[in-house]
């Protein structure tokens, strides 16, 4: 039979190392990967070890473009050279060799006409090793024999090697190779085990990361420690030093997150993933850095925007001289009330004692003018939020002052009570529309051109006490979008309205709570070719996409709000969560999607394609006024604190430059609970969801993509059942069942287009059910009991003792309970299978904590689809105490005279039951064969791959081939997923190829 053999994965990249200003090579698992930096692609992929992974890897030049590289993890090491000119891997000179130690660092040094490998174990020792024969030629021990967590190697020949050896009493020992017994320095202070050493280039300075949460610059002439670096919110990993003096570093954590440091302060925090980023390295500024959901990044150091004090910002002080040509007189007490940038260079500036001023930041120079009337301690002010071309000042007495420039253009009492909110977009040219709100709610839309302003009309309140916090008018001006700070949008349609007699436009459709019980902070409209687009932002820290018009056939009813004509509905594209803070508000700069957050005490610009955040700064935000102007070639910020407004601003395309180039992708960095298998004839899809929530789509091949991720679920999804493709009307669609903690299921649509060819995925939410109102249940697995036409029945395992049947109607987007069955009042359903036989036949089977497997028949339901059940009254003790305790896993086929079943268990043990369901008058079960000790720990997962092959995996990280008579063992392979949770296995008799998904920490695909 054929082999095993790895596919694919995405696997926490534990490693990566520059080969050249072009190569950039990463360790995932046993694999050995070497991207393309210019065209971000994947050049090379090798397994180096067969179980082993890789940990570390060492590249230096040689002669002719080939770069030298050294690859090691566990005890293994393999040497291998690369020729960066025809990107080509020498495999003639790869060499693969075991050693009796932990290996913690190796080194690559020159020694006459060969190269030596160094390597530094978990015992203080260091072997010189042969690269051609791989034997050792010297071994060289500490004088301190301990036990290390990390090391470091630094020189360029054998006699000048210094070894760093981080220990785990919190000390690192530096000493001399050709000086043993001389520990050179004991690098005392850090309060936790040392996780990470390193050399800066020249030798004089070490940086050591701890347990502790700290970063330490350690001085190795002197021995002393320079600095104390805190920042990071969990242990760290690593830390290398961008210059030379080691003032320069990068830092990578737990935490997810590397961070910038310069001179002792953190100049910049890249979060990468929910956990761990692993490592990183730097090569002429340039940092390369692995997270722990497998993503690979490249970024450029030295191009941070973050701002961590008031100091670096450039003040606008008020004048408080005598009055002059050029500077009003003001009280010394005087502060700011109100601002807005008009352009580049000037700011007006309202100040608590209603003064009206014009400030040149270039000059610094002020100048006083004639301000709008009716200020009297108070106004609202509010710009065009891209280039501050038009400004609007809302006054107590109801009116509104329009300012072009820094000269007051126009001024009209809109409303009768004070305005207290408003909102300025400009459509095209100098089209600009205002949407102004008073006290008492009342909401005013007005229209501003060339040469005259008029109200457009006045927006309907869809109930008392509606506060407007957000607004948005489309390009075209036939939509108006306002949110709410309960959390809702209201959509008015403006296609027929006459400007004769401004109208009081009615509510077209109403999204309740969209964002939750969250204010809405901010709306944008935006043009496709599906419609008009509405992008919506809000306290909940989520970014949520819109489309007005009349939805597809093929929508969610969950994502559809109809409105109150046919073209006027509202229906949801997408939403993903953007910060745990606030979304404050939205951009369209460069044709990319900028939004500007706010969370803890800091305001944030993040591109929303790459996730990366362009600039931040501390203390602005939240409730203090603020301002982004956007010029030709660089963008300005303004806000005010304590009465004081700062200034500064930034060059516009290095800004939008900053972001990472992502060269790998990631999937998750904590642990994916189910996995299913998506088939096709040209291509190989799985379904993954897991601890974090979300439910992924990923494309399997030699570097996987993401091609959809979305969560609804509040928490973690343990199961997925995907529907067979025999729903009429969804031919390109596929139908996803998930279920998890808090007692939640769903049912997704997953539209792939021409499904054999997937450059995308969309993924819909399609109903969803609660199955019990204690939200403390978890559902620990599902599986689909019987299709018809457009209805499923699944079976849910339950933790609280339970197995519940419910009908999901896809047609119709809804689940129906149809009934609900209690096992027993201490034992927790852990697995669920189910089987449908000729005749019409269906059984579900369930195995509990105490070892036992309980049957159900279903045939009633499998004959009529309203059908209802006692599933009480259908239980069966099938096979008591099979195992010695839970059955984690089982799977279920059709047979001859009834049904088979597989189980594998906490035990380790795996079990094959014969089900003989045309005995009288109940089914009864023989034990065919039992493996005890089918693994060397507990069994996570099982499927048939055909009637006579069965594959699992377990805790060990072994994936088995076992032939089902007798259990024979045909392949056992080592999976690089550690902690594996879930198998899924799909055997093409037609092309006679397999396919099995483990997923754990990470995700691997194995073909057989």
């Amino acid at each position: 039979m054929r082999e095993l053999v790895a596919q694919c994965q995405i696997l926490p990249t534990t490693t990566v190392a520059f080969l050249s200003d072009a190569l950039v090579a990463a360790g995932n698992g046993s694999m050995l990967s070497i991207y393309d930096i210019q065209t971000r692609q994947m050049v090379h992929q090798k397994q180096i070890f067969l179980y082993t992974r890789i940990h570390g890897i060492v590249a230096k030049p040689s002669a002719g473009g080939i770069v030298q590289m050294l690859v090691f993890g566990g005890k293994s090491w393999a040497a291998m050279e690369i020729n960066t000119n025809t990107m080509e891997l020498n495999s003639a000179s790869n060499h693969t060799y075991e050693i009796s130690d932990w290996i913690k660092a190796g080194h690559l040094v020159r020694a006459k006409d060969s190269w030596k490998v160094v390597l530094t174990t978990a015992h203080n020792c260091v072997l010189v090793m042969s690269l051609e024969t791989g034997s050792c030629e010297q071994k060289v021990t500490g004088a301190e024999q301990c036990v290390l967590y990390a090391a470091a190697l630094w020189g360029d020949s054998i006699g000048d090697l210094v070894v760093a050896a981080g220990t785990v009493f919190n000390t690192v020992l530096v000493w001399r190779l050709n000086t043993p017994s001389n520990v050179l320095w004991r690098l005392q202070g850090h309060e936790g085990v040392v996780f990470g050493v390193s050399f800066c280039r020249n030798g004089k300075a070490l940086t050591s990361v701890s347990d502790d949460r700290s970063v330490r610059v350690w001085n190795l002439e002197s021995g002393r420690i320079e600095r104390v670096l805190y920042g990071h919110r969990a242990r760290v990993w690593k830390c290398v030093a961008v210059n030379e003096s080691a003032s320069w570093l990068i830092s990578c954590s737990e935490d997810g997150t590397c961070r910038e440091w310069r001179d002792g302060d953190t100049v910049d925090v890249r979060p990468q993933s929910s956990k761990n980023v692993w490592t990183v390295d730097v090569r002429a500024g340039m940092v390369v850095s692995a997270g722990g959901d497998g993503s690979l990044w490249l970024w450029q150091a030295g191009t941070s925007r973050r701002i961590e004090s008031v100091d670096e910002l450039q003040p606008v002080q008020l004048p408080v001289c005598k009055p002059d040509q050029s500077s009003p007189a003001l009280r010394p007490s005087e502060n700011v009330r109100g601002f807005a940038l008009v352009d580049a260079q000037t700011a007006v500036v309202i100040t608590k004692s209603d003064h009206f001023m014009v400030h040149d930041l270039a000059q610094r120079t002020w100048r006083e003018v004639d301000g709008p009337c009716g200020l009297q301690g108070y106004a609202m002010v509010a710009a065009e939020p891209v280039d501050g071309s038009l400004v609007a000042i809302g006054c107590r007495n109801g009116a509104v002052t329009l300012l072009r420039g820094t000269c007051t253009w126009a001024a009209a009492r809109l409303h009768n009570a004070s305005v207290r909110w408003l909102c300025v977009s400009r459509r095209v040219g100098s089209l600009y529309d205002i949407v102004s709100v008073d006290d008492s709610g009342d909401v005013v839309w007005s229209i501003v051109s060339d040469n005259s302003w008029r109200v457009a009309a006045r927006l309907q309140r869809a109930s008392p006490g509606t506060r407007v916090s957000a607004a948005a008018v489309s390009s075209d001006g036939l939509w108006v979008a306002l949110g709410s700070a309960r959390g809702s949008l209201y959509i008015y349609s403006a296609q027929n309205i006459a400007f004769d007699e401004p109208p009081m436009l009615p509510v077209a459709c109403v999204w309740p709570q969209a964002h939750g019980s969250y204010s809405v902070s901010t709306l944008l409209f935006d043009m496709s070719e599906t419609g008009t687009v509405l992008h919506s932002g809000g306290r909940d820290g989520w970014r949520r996409t819109f489309c007005i018009g009349e939805p597809p056939v093929d929508a969610a009813a969950a994502d559809i709000r109809r409105g109150n004509q046919i073209d006027t509905s509202l229906y949801r594209i997408s939403a993903a969560s953007v910060t745990p803070g606030w979304v404050e508000r939205l951009y369209k700069c460069c044709g990319r999607l900028l939004a500007v957050t706010f969370f803890c005490k800091r305001l944030a610009l993040a591109d929303m394609v790459s996730g990366s955040v362009l600039f931040s700064c501390i203390d602005a935000g939240g409730s203090r006024q603020w301002q982004l102007l956007f010029a030709s070639s660089f963008l300005r910020f303004a806000f005010v604190n304590r009465n004081q407004l700062l200034t500064t601003q930034f060059d516009l395309q290095q800004l939008l430059n900053t972001g990472a180039q992502v060269l790998a992708t990631g999937v998750s960095s904590i642990d994916l609970r189910c996995v299913q298998l998506l088939q096709s004839d040209q291509c190989s899809v799985v379904v993954v969801g897991g601890e974090d929530g979300y439910l992924r789509v990923v494309e399997c091949k030699k570097n996987p993509q993401v091609l959809a991720a979305v969560k609804r679920h509040r928490s973690v999804i343990r199961c997925i059942q995907v529907l067979p493709p025999a729903f009429a009307g969804f031919e390109n669609s596929r139908f996803v069942l998930t279920a998890g903690a808090g007692s939640e299921m769903r049912c997704w649509k997953l539209d792939t287009g021409a499904f054999d060819t997937p450059s995308k995925a969309v993924l819909v939410e399609w109903a969803s059910a609660l199955l019990s109102q204690d939200t403390d249940m978890r559902v620990m697995d599902i599986c689909v009991a019987r299709c018809h036409d457009s209805v499923a029945y699944v079976a849910a395992a339950c933790s609280d003792a339970s197995v519940a049947l419910w009908r999901v109607d896809v047609a119709r987007q809804q689940f129906f309970c149809v009934s609900r069955s209690a096992v027993a009042p201490t034992r927790c359903v852990l697995s669920i299978g189910s089987v449908q036989l000729s005749g019409g036949r269906a059984f579900v089977l369930a195995g509990t904590t105490d070892g036992s497997i309980y049957l159900w028949d279903l045939t009633d339901v499998a004959t009529s689809v309203s059908a209802t059940v006692d599933l009480d009254a259908q239980m069966k003790l099938l096979v008591p105490h099979v195992h010695q305790s839970g059955v984690n896993a089982l799977c279920v086929q059709a047979q001859a005279n009834g049904l088979v079943v597989a189980s594998g268990g906490d035990d380790c043990s795996i079990s094959i039951t014969s089900i003989n369901t045309e005995s009288s008058p109940n089914p009864t079960a023989q034990l065919v064969c039992k493996k005890d000790l089918a693994h060397a720990s507990a069994i996570q997962g099982l499927s048939f791959v055909d009637a006579n092959r069965l594959c699992s995996v377990a805790t060990d990280q072994r994936v088995a081939l076992w032939k089902c008579d007798g259990l024979e063992l045909l392949k056992m392979e080592v999976t690089q997923v550690a902690d594996p949770s879930a198998l899924n296995a799909h055997y093409n008799g037609k092309c006679c190829q397999g396919q099995v998904a483990v997923a754990g920490m990470g995700l691997q695909i194995f073909s057989f």
